[in-house]
C-alpha cells in the first residue's frame, strides 16, 4: 500500500464533521454528498487506488455517533471486500 490515511475517530462529533474530515482526508471530489451512499461511491470509483485507511479511536467513534459509526464502517469494510488488496481498512 503506498497511501496510508489516518481517520481520528475522536474528531467525528457529528455527522457532518464526519464527513467534511472524510472528504479532507481522502481527498474527495467538490460535489461529494455527505452521506453514506456518496461515500460508497467515491470509495470504489473515485478515490486513488491504493489505499490502506486507519480508523483510530473507533470506540470513540460510536460513543460519538452511535450506530452511524458502525455504519461507516460497514461501508468501508464492503469496499474492502469489493476492491480486494486495493483497499484496506485497519480500525483501532
Amino acid at each position: 500500500m503506498n497511501n496510508i490515511v489516518i481517520l481520528d475517530g475522536s474528531q467525528f462529533t457529528s455527522k457532518e464533521r464526519l464527513h467534511d474530515i472524510l472528504k479532507s482526508e481522502l481527498a474527495l471530489p467538490d460535489y461529494y454528498g455527505n452521506n453514506l451512499d456518496a461515500l460508497w461511491d467515491c470509495l470504489t470509483g473515485y478515490i486513488k487506488l491504493p489505499i490502506s485507511v486507519e480508523w483510530t479511536n473507533f470506540k470513540q467513534s460510536k460513543e460519538l455517533l452511535g450506530d452511524y459509526a458502525e455504519a461507516t464502517l460497514n461501508i468501508f469494510l464492503a469496499a474492502s471486500n469489493s476492491l480486494k488488496e486495493d483497499f484496506c481498512i485497519n480500525v483501532h
